[in-house]
């Protein structure tokens, strides 16, 4: 009972996110056209890509090992981590050229690295309504800092949202540190090697399939950019931005089967859960990618701006890749939960080898449609590869392999 009713708040909880999130998109499309929002869209995707490598100590390890060691250990550890990997991504976007991003990408880096890892403890606690919350308020402070910032300083362009994030995120890790001391949870400084140690034998593996999922999700952005200008991203992504809403569904219960299975274990029961939910998010994928479809393209150019008409297109030629994204995504959290990372590296490593080798040829070939194109396929073999592993049950437990328990 307890999982169908986090689960539904969960659904409830996404489905508010997923609106509030459109609503920034559409906000940063109308404010600063597809130029702007190339800038952010990018912004983002930098933002991403270092969170995968925070993750390693503030993402799931952090919840799977919540009752194995103490809060103030694992905080010692992820807050450390994350203004490390955050320093390391600022430079890199300096040595790179970026002046005009990367302070911003540290500072934001490192605070929703802690907001992480705060919902990573609500994660293992089982406080799924906390991580709801948390969640829920992150888009909503959004839009409320941006544009309070555009209405003082209109000038400042893109860069209300840079600071909106800085604000917003801020104001959160002070809401989520509150909600944990009425968990009875205080942080002190605690450097423990064997936790650290732990921590990094759990999260790499994950992270680093991850790492290499997010290259199959937002390596045509770079690719775009570097052939068409960001423009050509700013389009792109407002397509694929749409085509994954559709993800609301496989998102909630991913989340709330990922909570359970750590308690629940590689069982009969929670392989049939698994499935039962894994179909029930493609269907309510499918039934969301098909209403988006039948909306004419002049609606898209309406709320977007003239510039975005042609996202509906991309949402179309995505759509095969991420109704199999759709299904995946749990079996996904489930292969984490039961700490069967190779397959997720496996998984990934063969969506990466297909997003490499078509970029090469279709991007420079067919441009826009050749990116869709590129991510569809990559969705759609690395999604096969999970469904493959999940019906023969013969994973291995990686960290049994190595000794851990």
């Amino acid at each position: 009972m307890k999982l169908k009713e986090n689960i539904l708040t969960t659904i409830l909880s996404k489905g508010l996110i997923l609106l509030l999130n459109f609503a920034v998109i559409v906000l940063t499309t109308q404010l600063w056209k597809a130029e702007g929002r190339g800038v952010i869209a990018i912004f983002t995707a930098d933002i991403g890509l270092i969170a995968f490598f925070a993750n390693v100590f503030t993402g799931n390890s952090a919840s799977y090992y919540f009752s194995r060691f103490s809060s103030s250990k694992l905080a010692t550890a992820a807050y450390l981590w994350s203004f490390l990997v955050s320093a390391l991504g600022g430079l890199f976007l300096l040595a790179t050229g970026q002046l005009q991003t990367a302070p911003f990408v540290f500072v934001v880096s490192t605070l929703l690295g802690i907001v992480t890892f705060h919902n990573s403890l609500f994660v293992g606690d089982q406080r799924i309504n906390h991580y709801n919350l948390i969640t829920l308020l992150q888009p909503a402070l959004l839009i409320l800092c941006m544009l309070l910032f555009h209405w003082i300083r209109p000038q400042l362009g893109f860069y209300c949202y840079f600071l909106g994030q800085i604000v917003s995120l801020s104001a959160l890790i002070a809401l989520s540190s509150a909600l944990k001391r009425r968990m009875g949870i205080r942080f002190h400084w605690d450097f423990d090697r064997a936790c650290n140690r732990q921590l990094f034998n759990y999260g790499w593996k994950t992270e680093l399939s991850n790492v290499l999922q997010f290259f199959n999700y937002r390596l045509t952005y770079y690719m775009l950019a570097y052939y068409l200008g960001k423009g050509s991203v700013g389009i792109f992504s407002i397509g694929v931005s749409v085509a994954e809403a559709s993800w609301i569904v496989s998102r909630s219960v991913s989340l709330v089967l990922f909570s359970n299975v750590l308690t629940q274990g590689n069982t009969p029961t929670s392989r049939r859960d698994t499935l039962h939910l894994a179909l029930l998010s493609l269907g309510v994928s499918a039934a969301c990618i098909g209403a988006i479809l039948l909306l004419p393209k002049s609606l898209f150019a309406f709320i977007f701006g003239p510039e975005f008409g042609e996202a509906k297109r991309v949402v179309a030629l995505l759509a095969p890749g991420v109704l199999a994204v759709a299904f995946s995504n749990v079996l996904d959290n489930f292969f984490s939960a039961i700490r069967h990372l190779n397959v997720l590296l496996v998984r990934s490593s063969v969506g990466l080898l297909f997003t490499l080798l078509l970029s090469l040829w279709l991007i420079p070939k067919w441009q826009m449609d050749g990116a869709c194109v590129v991510n569809s396929t990559s969705y759609f073999m690395s999604s096969a590869v999970l469904l493959l592993y999940f019906l023969s049950g013969k994973s291995k437990t990686d960290l049994d392999i190595e000794g851990e328990r």
